[in-house]
Formats: C-alpha cells, sequence, structure tokens
C-alpha cells in the first residue's frame, strides 16, 4: 500500500481522537445540538478559507467537476446528517453501549460498498487485520463491569428489538457508504478540501432546515457559555481535518482500509485518559484487550 495514504489515514485518526477528547468538556458547557451546528458551521467556515488560500495560490483551477460535487455531498448527507440522526435515534432507544457496538460495523459496509462500487478488493492480511481492529473496537466499547452508572436501556439482558437493530445499522451503512462514496469523488476530482467543503455544506444545510428554529437561534448563540463555543468551534476545525485527510487517503489506499485506521480512536483516547487525564473508571480487562488488538491491526494495516 501507499505509505503517503496511510499517514493520511492515521492523521485522520489523530484528529478524530483530539476531537473525541474536546467534546467530552465542550459538552458540559454548551448542549449537544447547539455544539453540533456550530461544529458543522466551523467545518464550513474553515473548509471555505482553505479552498480560497488554494485558489488563490494556484493550487485550485476553477473548473467543476460536477459528478464529483454530486458525489461529495452525498457523501456529506450520508455521514454528517442521516449517520449521526441514525446513531443518536439508536443511543436514545437501545442505550450508548449497545449504539455504539452495532455502528462499528461502519468500516464493513464501507468494505462491501467500496469493493461492488469501486472494484476494491482487500487482500486476505488487510481483511484479517481489519477484523481485528472491528474485534478491538468491540470490546473498548463495552461498558466496563466496575461502572454503577448504566443507561437503562443497557441495563440487564433485554433483547434488542429486530427493527432497533436494523435502524442502528442503517446509520452504520449511511457512514459506511458515505464514505466510498467521497472516496470515488476524490478520484473524479482530486481536491479534498473542496469534497469536505461541500459535504460539510449539505450537512449543514439539511440539518438547519430539518432541526433548527432560526428565530431562536440567534438567542441561544447569545446566551452560550463562551468558552463551550469555542471549544466546539475548535471541533469543527478538528473534524474537517480529519475528514479531509481521511478523503485524501482515499486516493491511495483502498476506502476500507482508510476507514478502519481512522476508526480506530479509542488507540489514542485510552491512554491519553489514562496517563494524563486520569481516567481509569472505564478501562478494564476487556478495554486493554481491545486495545492491543487495535493496535495490532492497525499495525498490520499499514506495515502491510
Amino acid at each position: 500500500m501507499n505509505l503517503l495514504g496511510e499517514l493520511l489515514a492515521v492523521a485522520s485518526l489523530l484528529l478524530f481522537s483530539a476531537n473525541v477528547l474536546l467534546v467530552g468538556p465542550a459538552t458540559r458547557r454548551l448542549p449537544r445540538d447547539l455544539g453540533f451546528l456550530l461544529v458543522l458551521a466551523s467545518n464550513v467556515g474553515f473548509a471555505a478559507v482553505v479552498v480560497l488560500g488554494q485558489y488563490l495560490l494556484g493550487n485550485l483551477d476553477g473548473s467543476l467537476e460536477w459528478d464529483a460535487l454530486g458525489l461529495f455531498a452525498a457523501g456529506g448527507l450520508l455521514t454528517s446528517y442521516l449517520g449521526r440522526w441514525f446513531f443518536l435515534r439508536a443511543v436514545t432507544t437501545i442505550g450508548p453501549t449497545r449504539a455504539s457496538a452495532l455502528q462499528i460495523t461502519n468500516p464493513v459496509f464501507a468494505a462491501v460498498a467500496a469493493w461492488l462500487l469501486l472494484g476494491e478488493a482487500l487482500p486476505p492480511i488487510a481483511v484479517l487485520c481489519g477484523f481485528a481492529v472491528l474485534a478491538g473496537l468491540y470490546l473498548t466499547s463495552r461498558s466496563s463491569g466496575r461502572s454503577t452508572r448504566q443507561a437503562p436501556s443497557d441495563s440487564g439482558n433485554r433483547s434488542i428489538p429486530v427493527a432497533e437493530i436494523g435502524l442502528s445499522l442503517l446509520g452504520a451503512a449511511a457512514y459506511g457508504l458515505g464514505n466510498v462514496a467521497r472516496g470515488a469523488g476524490v478520484r473524479d476530482w482530486e481536491a479534498p478540501v473542496v469534497g469536505s467543503l461541500v459535504g460539510a455544506a449539505a450537512g449543514l444545510l439539511v440539518y438547519g432546515l430539518v432541526n433548527t428554529d432560526v428565530r431562536k437561534l440567534g438567542s441561544a448563540l447569545r446566551g452560550a457559555d463562551a468558552t463551550g463555543r469555542r471549544m466546539w468551534l475548535l471541533a469543527g476545525v478538528l473534524t474537517i481535518g480529519a475528514q479531509t485527510c481521511l478523503i485524501a487517503a482515499s486516493l491511495y489506499i483502498p476506502v476500507a482500509i482508510a476507514v478502519v485506521i481512522s476508526a480506530a480512536v479509542p488507540l489514542v483516547v485510552l491512554p491519553v485518559s489514562v496517563l494524563f487525564l486520569r481516567r481509569t473508571e472505564a478501562v478494564g480487562v476487556s478495554t486493554g484487550i481491545g486495545a492491543l488488538l487495535i493496535l495490532a491491526g492497525v499495525a498490520g494495516l499499514v506495515l502491510s
């Protein structure tokens, strides 16, 4: 595989991980729904500045590739809006632990879609490493036995309704298909920042039309915690950077591999949480085994 593509996927992983570490304290200062709107606005604003800079420096011509723009917009809608909507619905109906476990199937959907639509067949070693990462992600997403705080829908061994499983998997499929759409778009037009900008703009437009009361938005922002606003805006810069690196990585390596590497967030978040933030309450034996599986799988993908 191409080293540049792998490095871009690792950069995406690091930026997504930094975002995860930031969103926790940001949520305590500003509600998640308002924060997500600020993230999308920051996505669009930062990407627009970068695209303008590229154009002024002559690194981007003024011609448009309409097929690629359509794929970028579809990818943004699938990941920024539909994927998130299905995931948040799953969190409220079946609980965060089960929802996260089902969301882990995102790279599987990306691999199948890339194979069917882009003709990307993965070598056996990549498949094996990918499954190691998925197994590790599953183990690290499970609730620790030490935790006494569980969502009601996560407690006990009650079965999950088939309909809720289906909707949760639809969210994972939306993320996977969105990444494949953006990967296809960037191969038609090698402009990953434009892809990020178009996708974020599409997600912001639909989210604003469907979820936001514009009349209340101004007063809500004015009354919001200033530090919380800045943290969410920074989260937007981190996520658009991560998305751009992921799209760019798709130019050089299979989409599924780029998605698997960028999804290995616990590989960064867990040691940072334990060593620097002293958060050890959610770290158990299964979490440690999961982290090792993720490390082995990502190392195998990068080195193979």
